[in-house]
């Protein structure tokens, strides 16, 4: 029975016959009295007795929705709101959180596993960073809304992957979703001959400009293409696994025309750490490689400054030109303008380094820390165009040193848990290819997170916590099982 039908097909019960009962009566009565609240009000009971009676599908068709919802700025009170999804996600945190504490179907014991630990310990640091926030009521919003989306898109996928059955849907259900949005933006795009001035707000109202856009997509290139060429392993069709190939190539035309150089440089990076999987490195090797590259940049940032000064390609139409621009840091307007919110983001921690200044508030305390000499064209003093362009930094700024090495903790141990599952020899086929696409999605974002900051939209954290979900379970439910 496919999802939709399983959605569709309700239990003969007294509760489900009041409910339809209801929802016709308010359609009808909003009808009469023209009435536009009244029918939303049904929307609410269905998206409810789907929640209560079918959590997992609920859960699923959220995914499906999340490149689908559209994001109002001002819903009142100045707060935006991501529709429908945002309201569906309140709807099953609140189910779940009902559900452990009657009913505790967590188990337990999968808080022993080190990324489930990294998770909480990050978690556990921004609410202390909360509590001594300078702001604390934009960081008790950011601490809420992050909480909601590791307990439903982690805690709660996590439960569900039990049923092997629904990884798979996770994915093919965010593929559909996105697919959509992907063809639809090329379609619009193509109107336009494609041209890089389009390409930076062609995706609207779906995402907001094309650095989120393309850093979405990307997660699920690795994942398209897996399905296509493997798609035996998951019991798809032949024409399954080519309707699959074609979603990796519109995948792939988009993130071109999106001409988003962090995520062009994100797969490359993904194509290859794909190699060293295949070469087995281990995981504390590649701890070692990254230390190592990290060091040598410290000692060596003079030196390789002076090499980027060179290079004084702006961006441009065509591909070539424009991917050459991403190392221009002399006339770049982008490039210069990430380097002063870098900049600011570690003034900002090195004046407040064990906290820092409280989750979400680098946007409204960067200002001050803007030296002169590090403005540009784009500079601004109200926090708009865009936050730190840097996950790392981000967290640093604004929860302290622990709080972002507890938080680049959680993306090194999702590697490890995912290289985990890799190299088990005991595994079966399609879990080890499950989860080398799982990772090398992640790969992508973690790489993208030099250059943009994204975890706090709902666009990124489904696909960012549900990975996580997808690769702790993989390596904790061990069952040699068939998905």
């Amino acid at each position: 029975m496919s999802f939709l039908s399983e959605i569709l097909t309700f239990h003969s019960t007294k509760t489900t016959k009041f409910t339809l009962l209801l929802v016709a009566v308010l359609c009808g009565v909003g009808a009469y009295f023209d009435l536009w609240q009244l029918a939303l009000l049904p929307l609410f009971i269905m998206a409810l007795y789907l929640c209560y009676q079918k959590p997992i599908h609920y859960v699923l068709l959220i995914c499906f929705l999340v490149p689908l919802s559209i994001f109002i700025n001002d819903v009142g009170g100045g707060l935006g709101l991501s529709l429908p999804t945002e309201p569906m996600i309140w709807m099953v945190f609140v189910m779940f959180i009902y559900q452990l504490l009657i009913r505790n179907v967590l188990d337990w014991s999968v808080i022993k596993q080190p990324l489930v630990i990294a998770i909480l310990v990050n978690l556990f640091w921004m609410f202390l960073s909360m509590l001594n926030s300078s702001m604390p009521f934009v960081s008790f919003k950011y601490f809420l809304a992050r909480t909601w989306f590791v307990t439903v898109f982690f805690f709660f996928l996590l439960y569900a992957f039990k049923d092997v059955s629904t990884i798979r849907r996770f994915f093919t259900f965010m593929l559909y979703g996105t697919f959509i949005v992907v063809s639809i933006t090329l379609f619009k795009h193509s109107k336009e001959g494609f041209s890089r001035g389009w390409g930076y707000s062609i995706m609207q109202p779906f995402f907001e400009d094309h650095t989120i856009y393309s850093a979405y997509i990307s997660f699920f290139v690795p994942v398209a293409l897996m399905f296509s060429l493997r798609g035996n392993w998951f019991n798809l069709k032949v024409w399954h696994r080519l309707f699959f190939f074609l979603v990796f190539v519109v995948l792939m035309v988009g993130i071109v025309f999106s001409f988003t150089r962090a995520s062009w440089i994100s797969l490359i990076v993904a194509l290859g750490f794909y190699g060293l999987i295949k070469l087995k490195v281990k995981f504390q090797h590649l701890l070692m490689v990254l230390g190592l590259v990290a060091l040598v940049a410290v000692v060596k940032q003079d030196q390789i400054l002076y090499s980027l000064e060179g290079n004084k390609q702006g961006s441009a139409d065509d591909l070539e030109s424009h991917a050459q621009s991403v190392s221009n840091i002399t006339t770049d307007p982008s490039n210069l303008e990430r380097l002063n919110r870098w900049q600011c983001a570690v003034l900002m921690f090195k004046s407040r380094p064990v906290f820092g200044y409280g989750p979400g508030t680098y946007t409204f305390q960067y200002a001050p820390f803007q030296r002169p000499e590090s403005l540009t064209l784009i500079s601004t003093n109200s926090g708009d165009l865009g936050n730190t362009h840097n996950e790392y930094l981000n967290a640093l700024s604004e929860m302290g040193l622990l709080g972002a090495l507890s938080w680049l903790a959680v993306f090194l141990l999702s590697i490890y848990t995912g290289l985990h599952v890799v190299y088990d020899p005991g595994q079966l086929a399609w879990k080890k290819s499950l989860a080398t696409a799982t990772v090398l999605g992640l790969i992508t974002y973690y790489v993208h997170a030099f250059l943009n900051n994204f975890s706090d939209f709902d666009k990124i954290a489904v696909p960012l916590w549900g990975f996580m979900a997808v690769l702790t379970a993989l390596k904790f439910y061990t069952k040699k099982e068939r998905i």
